[in-house]
């Protein structure tokens, strides 16, 4: 007979998936707006200023100093992504050690937002990045409920 899964549990990986598909949509716009990514990127950056003056977005694109930020942010979600349905499966089967491991990753989720909200980004990255935040919070919420403690086994 198969343990019936407590709502905080349940919920708990509900906000997993949301903050993996926030990724993803961050991610897109990540490609979608390379360019204004590139020139926010360029606004804390001198000799990238200089560049951007000089020659314009296609040779802030070319330099080698600008980072690629499209393949950084493919290679991070693929590997959230993949971390997170590993982690969410070892959670739901009651592995009490997910508890911390994912605490740690909303942890991480919550620093990377509140690093992206002070970097001069376009607003939907702003929004965005309060809106991982919250799903931080929410997630870390329901991973230390009693019920959720009452479904980990040691």
């Amino acid at each position: 007979m198969a343990r019936d899964v407590p709502g905080s549990v349940v919920n708990a990986q509900r906000v997993l998936g949301l903050i993996v598909a926030t990724s993803g949509v961050i991610t897109l716009l990540i490609w979608l707006m390379r360019d204004d990514v590139l020139r926010a990127w360029a606004e804390g950056n001198e000799g990238a200023q200089s560049i951007l003056a000089e020659g314009g977005v296609d040779a802030l694109r070319a330099s080698p100093s600008a980072p690629g930020f499209v393949a950084l942010a493919v290679v991070a979600f693929v590997g959230f992504a993949l971390l997170a349905m590993v982690l969410g499966s070892f959670f739901r089967g009651g592995h009490a050690w997910t508890r911390p491991v994912l605490t740690a990753t909303a942890g991480v989720g919550v620093l990377v937002g509140a690093v992206c909200l002070d970097n001069h980004l376009p607003a939907i990255f702003v929004v965005l990045s309060a809106l991982v935040i919250v799903e931080g919070v929410v997630l870390s919420y329901f991973l230390w409920q009693r019920e959720t403690t009452s479904h980990l086994r040691d």
